[in-house]
């Protein structure tokens, strides 16, 4: 098992805090606030004194849930007022909610212990 560094929390904190402000801006204040709250969950695990990974792992659980099953965030389109900035912001959605599976993917690699 690798040990994951601070900076990846950090990383995964701000696309969470990215993600939080499009969805605000994608007229979806609830989903907001859901992505919102895993930012500052994050940010607490960033500035414990001792840095938690269990902690992590069931926030990363927590985080892909949304992306599982009937989940409605899955499917979600962001909607504006603008209707030349709808494409713009639901292509960067998109964008942003892969982002946040390579850096979760990237931070659970780091803790998995391999076996020969």
């Amino acid at each position: 098992m690798q040990k994951v560094e601070k900076w990846r929390v950090r990383e995964l904190a701000e696309v969470l805090n990215f993600l939080a402000d499009l969805l605000k801006k994608g007229d979806n204040p609830e989903w907001a606030n859901v992505f919102f709250h895993f930012y500052q969950e994050t940010q607490k695990i960033i500035y414990k004194k001792d840095f938690d990974l269990d902690e992590l792992k069931r926030l990363m659980q927590n985080i892909i849930s949304c992306f599982n099953g009937l989940s409605s965030f899955k499917n979600l389109v962001l909607l504006h007022q603008d209707s030349y900035e709808s494409p713009k912001l639901n292509h960067e959605f998109n964008q942003t909610r892969i982002l946040l599976l390579k850096v979760m993917s990237e931070i659970e690699r780091k803790t998995t212990e391999y076996i020969n």
